[in-house]
Order: C-alpha cells, then sequence, then structure tokens
C-alpha cells in the first residue's frame, strides 16, 4: 500500500482550524446537473458569485466537491481535458471564502510550489510532503493566495498557517476553493503531479498514484 489508510494514532490537524461550522453543504458539479452548463467559466466574479449564491441558499457556510466526481460538463471548456477523457476528479473541494487561512494538517517538509498561469488550472499551488510511519505520500492544494507564505524546503509542524485562498488568477479563474489531493511517491515518479482529473481507462489505477484525499480532511 503506498499511503497510510490508518495514520496508527497520528492526529490530522483540521486544515481549516476552527473556522469551519457544521456540516457541509455537497456540490452536484457532476454532468447530471444541468446547473454546470450554466457556469460562466471565463468571467470569475459571475461564477464565483454563482457559487457562493448556491451556498448562501443552502443555510451553509461551506461546502465540497466530491472526490472522483465525473465533471465532463464543468471541463467543457477546456479540449485538451476533453480528448484526453480526464473529467473524473482526483481532489476534495473545499469551498470557503477568498484568503480562508489554511493549516498543515500533518507534519511536512514543502515538496514544491508554484503558480500555473493558464485559466482552469491549479493558479498557486503547493505539494506537501509527508513521512508518516516510513510511509511517504504527498498532499496538493490548489488555488492558493500568491505570493506563497512558504518556501520549497521549508518544515512545518502540524497546525502551522501554510496558505490562503485565492482568487482570479490565483485560483485559476475558479470559484474560491482548496482542491485538495494525495499523491503517492508512484505519481510523483511518473510525473503525475500535475493532473487534477483522471480518465475512465486510468480509473482502476487511481489507488496507485490517487488515493482518496477524506482521510486527510478534518473539520
Amino acid at each position: 500500500m503506498y499511503y497510510p489508510l490508518n495514520l496508527n494514532g497520528v492526529t490530522v490537524h483540521p486544515l481549516f482550524g476552527v473556522l469551519l461550522k457544521g456540516d457541509p453543504y455537497i456540490f452536484d458539479f457532476s454532468s447530471n446537473n444541468p446547473k454546470t452548463l450554466e457556469y460562466t467559466l471565463f468571467d470569475f466574479q459571475q461564477f464565483n458569485t454563482m457559487i457562493f449564491d448556491e451556498l448562501e441558499t443552502s443555510n451553509h457556510q461551506w461546502g465540497i466537491g466530491k472526490y472522483l466526481e465525473e465533471r465532463k460538463n464543468l471541463l467543457r471548456a477546456y479540449p485538451n481535458i476533453i480528448e484526453e477523457q480526464r473529467y473524473y476528479h482526483l481532489g476534495l473541494d473545499i469551498i470557503v471564502p477568498y484568503n480562508t487561512p489554511m493549516y498543515a494538517p500533518l507534519d511536512a517538509e514543502v515538496f514544491q510550489i508554484g503558480k500555473e498561469t493558464t485559466v482552469g488550472n491549479y493558479g498557486g499551488y503547493i505539494i506537501l510532503k509527508h513521512d508518516i510511519n516510513g510511509v511517504v505520500f504527498y498532499s496538493l492544494y490548489g488555488h492558493l493566495k500568491t505570493p506563497h507564505l512558504v518556501n520549497i524546503g521549508d518544515e512545518i509542524k502540524a497546525g502551522q498557517k501554510f496558505a490562503h485562498i485565492g482568487q482570479e488568477s490565483d485560483s485559476g479563474g475558479w470559484f474560491c476553493h482548496v482542491h485538495l489531493q494525495i499523491l503517492t511517491q508512484a505519481a510523483i515518479d511518473a510525473r503525475y503531479s500535475d493532473w487534477g482529473y483522471i480518465s475512465p481507462a486510468l480509473l482502476p489505477k487511481v489507488e496507485t498514484y490517487f488515493p482518496s484525499p477524506y482521510f486527510l480532511f478534518k473539520y
């Protein structure tokens, strides 16, 4: 197994500390939801407003978008994604307002930081490297505010603030949220670290490269 299904007593710090109240609103970003065709993918302000209006109407403070959700409609504006059929979501989206701070869930080394400038990508992102009971795995956070708070090689502790939610170019044009994704060493070695979606053909290998991120998200 490439990552610790059981963290063996290691405490996971809540990603947003004590900021999240109540349970999340579960967004449906799948192609079964006709609303996904109404989102204005290239107008950040309008797109963001639509998402947060839906959240407010739900009477929830925050929301999530699901891991392994099929999102072909939501990705319709990105020909390379559609051509490669990579429309199964590899992360967990946690939807909170711009500039919300994030805290490291586990002790980590900052493995990679950067900013993707093409609309539809991660914008600002950070990859943390974790070594838990001798098992190495990585957590990726996309759509982050830049300039980053940390640098490559920094050692950070669980509970330490390391990032904020981005917007506009920092969010890759997406609504304000963080994309939390797990990468195994195999994914890093195969240079899959920039993949946020996977094709049906690779779904049988998803655990090898991109295990479920739910174990790392506490609130």
